[in-house]
């Protein structure tokens, strides 16, 4: 009987095991969808040698068919989502969005302004079709699948992968310590992104501070020099005390659930 009880426990626990991997294993294959649509988009104005505008353009086209089909799955997955497109809840954890602004005025102020006219305004579409585009897929998708294993861990998970797809910077030629920097700083702002979505149920306040955050960064050329780099350091501090406050929040909130 013992030995039983024993061999269905060691089944339960490869099951467990073997169920976490292939949860993993999927959650790597959604996010890659967000990057390869937004990658196509690049080569396309590559082949087609456009200009900035036009390639700002071409790129977010790309972004905004991907947050489409990003969509058209939230809409047709058995498990709701963590967070969707409602009005933001639970109005003291939107307030934890000033101190982000913060992020994106460092941004402003080390970086400058480099770009005017109309690649401005190309931009600014780029940056929202984006913005809507990975958070629909991280925070809307991969977040609510990975919550099975627990909400904390499904916000380090969900994180992980965002910055681990931020290392093509250094194979696209990016400085070492500047590509480094951003990946900390995307693995930041992915647990920070999920903590808010999750504390808010709404998209919205995310989907918000990513695109001001690239939109400050592309009309500042994306600059790496040791001032800008200062702005993207200091962002990251920001970021870090607004997740260590807020993962307490989400620890209560589970618990009270």
């Amino acid at each position: 009987m013992t030995a039983l009880l024993a061999t269905s426990e060691h089944g339960d626990a490869m099951r467990s095991v073997v169920s976490r991997v292939r949860t993993v294993l999927t959650g790597v294959g959604l996010a890659l969808i967000p990057v390869l649509w937004t990658a196509a988009g690049s080569a396309f104005a590559q082949i087609l040698n456009a200009d900035d505008v036009t390639a700002a353009l071409i790129v977010a086209a790309g972004a905004a068919v991907s947050a489409a089909i990003g969509m058209v799955v939230m809409r047709r997955r058995r498990s709701s989502p963590v967070a969707g497109f409602g009005m933001p809840r639970n109005g003291r954890a939107v307030w934890w969005g000033l101190p982000l602004v913060a992020t994106v005025l460092m941004a402003v102020v080390t970086q400058g302004l480099h770009v005017a006219g109309a690649v401005i305004a190309a931009y600014a579409v780029l940056v929202c079709a984006v913005a809507v585009n990975e958070e629909v897929w991280f925070r809307g998708i991969i977040l609510a699948m990975l919550r099975r294993g627990g909400m904390r861990l499904a916000v380090v998970a969900s994180a992980i992968l965002f910055a681990v797809l931020h290392l093509a910077n250094l194979a696209g030629g990016a400085d070492a310590p500047a590509a480094l920097l951003q990946v900390v700083f995307a693995l930041l702002f992915g647990v920070v992104a999920a903590e808010v979505a999750i504390l808010t149920t709404s998209l919205w306040p995310v989907i918000a501070w990513h695109a001001a955050w690239d939109f400050a960064n592309f009309v500042g050329g994306n600059a790496t020099t040791a001032v800008a780099l200062a702005g993207i350091a200091g962002a990251c501090l920001v970021m870090l005390a607004v997740a260590t406050v807020l993962w307490r929040r989400l620890f209560r909130a589970s618990v009270a659930s």
